[in-house]
């Protein structure tokens, strides 16, 4: 069962549940299973470097060397800045309140790469419906705690409040330095002159 979000607006707190908006779970999808003459289901396979080892789907994992060659565990990984200082690692925002402070516009929700999308559920769920009106509220957000936290938005869509998760995206502008000029040719200039006839005045 998903943990609850608190989120904090004023003096008012509601308590709700955000369920993870899967696109299979929306449109559905497809499955392509291959069947033995008895029915048996065939698994997928591939084979190894050697040309001959069978290795099972799920049975190979990426993994990290030092340059001992012992195994690295994910654990003993640390991100760092361009600088090379340590990343201050950000909690998962279901350990502590989410104060709602900043609104924001549909405009800069636009401006967003959208990876994630939660629909909270809850007995204050209606609640937060009215609280927000079509007021749109930013926060930073990480589910799990991590490297760095993600751009959320909080909105009512029909009667249910969302939560939209995702990173601002960033465009280049793309022009001409300079303003070109399209030349006539002195050639074609010649030949139009030379077809026009005074007597068609």
């Amino acid at each position: 069962m998903a943990k609850d979000l608190n989120l904090v607006m004023g003096a008012s707190k509601f308590a709700v549940a955000p369920v993870k908006l899967e696109r299979k779970k929306l449109y559905g999808w497809t499955e392509l299973r291959v069947q033995e003459p008895d029915g048996a289901i065939c698994r997928q396979a591939g084979l190894g470097s050697d040309g001959q080892t069978i290795v099972p789907k799920g049975a190979v994992k990426i993994g990290m060397v030092r340059d001992d060659g012992l195994w690295m565990e994910k654990s003993e990984l640390k991100a760092v800045h361009a600088d090379g200082t340590e990343v201050v690692p950000v909690p998962s925002s279901f350990d502590a309140d989410i104060a709602l402070t900043e609104k924001t516009t549909s405009e800069a929700l636009l401006n967003h790469i959208i990876t994630s999308v939660y629909q909270l559920n809850g007995d204050n769920a209606s609640e937060l419906t009215a609280a927000l009106g079509t007021d749109i509220y930013t926060f930073p957000f990480s589910y799990r705690g991590g490297a760095e936290a993600s751009t959320a938005f909080l909105l009512v869509g029909g009667t249910t409040p969302y939560i939209l998760v995702g990173q601002e995206a960033q465009f280049d502008f793309i022009g001409l330095e300079e303003q070109g000029v399209l030349d006539e040719p002195e050639d074609e200039i010649a030949i139009e002159d030379d077809e026009l006839d005074f007597s068609m005045m």
